[in-house]
């Protein structure tokens, strides 16, 4: 096993996101559930900067690069604006199309002691987990191979909407468009720190309920 292959890294770091989603079914226990989930993005995101610190990836390999202040502040709106209007809105109109069941969900609801907590360090740890193996590494691994911008936003865009299969059908075709349009941030800047901060965004104001009353939705 060559250790040292980028496409391997990105499939090692990327299977615990898919086997997540069997918490959400069998794990009703909010703690339980907590621990697992934090555990199978902290793991994949501890061999990542593992593999960083051996030299056999980079941050630029991740998307991990500054950019300048207006050129950070730019992207971060704009993006984060994109997203919103992907996101609650593509979720009511795939829900108007495709079958609306879910297989399992997260336990942590709003009347939880555990709500704060997971809507603030939770969902940062999801927006950096994810970006850097979804956005930042999977950008690298495919363009690396050839494959062409629009073959990146369609496969990286499926890649990352399967990762909420538990959450049924509606959920995979919303979350991939809207994983779709924040890989447009990697492919013209070569960063993720903008999609980081609007991931944590999107996911804040969808969780939260803010997203959908706004839409009217």
């Amino acid at each position: 096993m060559n250790i040292k292959n980028k496409s391997l890294i990105l499939i090692i770091t990327a299977i615990p996101f898919y086997l997540n989603d069997f918490s959400n079914i069998f794990i009703q226990a909010e703690l339980p559930w907590l621990l697992i989930d934090y555990s199978l993005k902290l793991i994949p995101l501890g061999f990542i900067f593992y593999m960083v610190g051996k030299k056999i990836l980079n941050l630029k390999d991740l998307g991990l690069i500054p950019l300048s202040p207006i050129k950070f502040i730019l992207w971060t709106i704009g993006i984060t604006l994109l997203g919103l209007c992907l996101d609650e809105p593509g979720f009511a109109l795939w829900n108007k199309i495709l079958p609306s069941f879910k297989l399992g969900t997260i336990p942590i609801g709003a009347d939880s002691t555990l709500y704060t907590f997971d809507m603030t360090v939770g969902l940062m740890l999801v927006a950096i987990a994810e970006e850097i193996i979804f956005r930042g590494l999977t950008f690298t691994v495919l363009k690396e191979k050839g494959v062409s911008p629009a073959a990146i936003f369609i496969i990286s865009g499926i890649a990352f909407g399967l990762i909420h299969w538990s959450a049924g059908p509606v959920a995979v075709v919303a979350t991939a468009l809207t994983g779709s349009g924040l890989m447009i941030c990697m492919w013209k800047t070569k960063s993720i720190l903008p999609t980081i901060v609007a991931h944590y965004i999107i996911n804040y104001l969808s969780f939260s309920g803010q997203a959908s009353n706004f839409w009217g939705i």
